[in-house]
């Protein structure tokens, strides 16, 4: 027995050798919820201590679409080979899959052999189909937390926005408002006033009718101050006056202020001494 041992040995070494240097393969689908559309990852991976070459076989399959194999460079980690396949599918209708009769040809020092793969086995959910456990309930309670918060938020913020565009008008308002202008009664020393201001070269009236004007009147400054700051021009002065009604005049001033007012004909020394001689009575 130990002679026939002996015998086979010799045989039996070189056997057990090449298979402990065998390239080995492995065949995974990549881990994950798919529905119909998705694209799934098929990954075959061959690791040897000696350098080989391999190619992966997979049969077509009418549920699924094919899209692209592609192959990743060799990896030499740790004293070993690693190659890698990456195929991605993409499941047309929901339901139980089974990729069957996968092989790999591998290709290591002049020798050539096939290699079948374990049938890869995966399944693709509806898109009716629903979680129902505890987690998917606490990821649904704080989705709703997140989008009440969130709803919040938007309300605060167009709260804010709508107070600042009042706030924003009442300022404007406040800014635009017209001045309100005093009201004055105006009477024929202002007009005297007016018109001494505009034609300084006109003889000043008497001392005691000055002293009379200074009481009942104001200057011409002060009448652009009374107004809003918008001085009051001689015109402006002897409309007025033409629509007081309880202001008396003679004909001949009243006659010559309308023909200064409403037919532009002013004749200021004229009008000037008719004022004069109407203050003076």
């Amino acid at each position: 027995m130990t002679r026939f041992i002996s015998f086979l040995c010799p045989w039996l070494l070189p056997l057990f050798a090449m298979a402990s240097s065998a390239p080995e393969v492995a065949l995974r689908l990549v881990d994950g919820t798919y529905r119909p559309g998705d694209m799934l990852e098929l990954q075959a991976e061959m690791r040897g201590v000696d350098y080989a070459e391999f190619e992966l076989h997979v049969p077509a399959n009418t549920q699924c679409h094919f899209v692209t194999q592609t192959r990743e460079p060799v990896r030499y980690v740790e004293g070993v080979y690693v190659q890698r396949v990456l195929l991605q599918l993409q499941p047309l209708s929901a339901g139980d899959f089974e990729l069957n009769d996968i092989t790999v040809t591998i290709a290591q020092g002049g020798e050539v052999r096939d290699v079948a793969l374990p049938t890869v086995s995966f399944t693709v959910a509806t898109y009716a189909a629903e979680d129902r456990s505890e987690a998917a309930a606490e990821l649904g309670a704080g989705a709703s937390l997140l989008a009440q918060a969130s709803n919040n938020l938007r309300i605060i913020i167009a709260v804010l926005f709508i107070v600042l565009m009042v706030v924003w008008w009442l300022l404007r308002k406040v800014n635009t408002k017209p001045v309100k202008t005093a009201e004055i009664e105006l009477g024929l020393s202002d007009l005297i006033v007016a018109l001494e201001g505009n034609a300084p070269s006109f003889p000043p009236c008497e001392p005691d009718e000055r002293k009379r004007r200074s009481v009942g009147s104001k200057s011409v400054a002060t009448l652009g101050t009374l107004h809003g700051g918008s001085e009051l021009t001689s015109m402006m002065i002897a409309e007025q006056l033409l629509e007081r009604a309880d202001l008396s005049m003679s004909s001949a001033l009243r006659k010559d202020l309308e023909a200064a007012v409403y037919a532009n004909r002013l004749n200021s020394g004229v009008l000037l001494q008719l004022l004069r001689e109407e203050v003076q009575r």
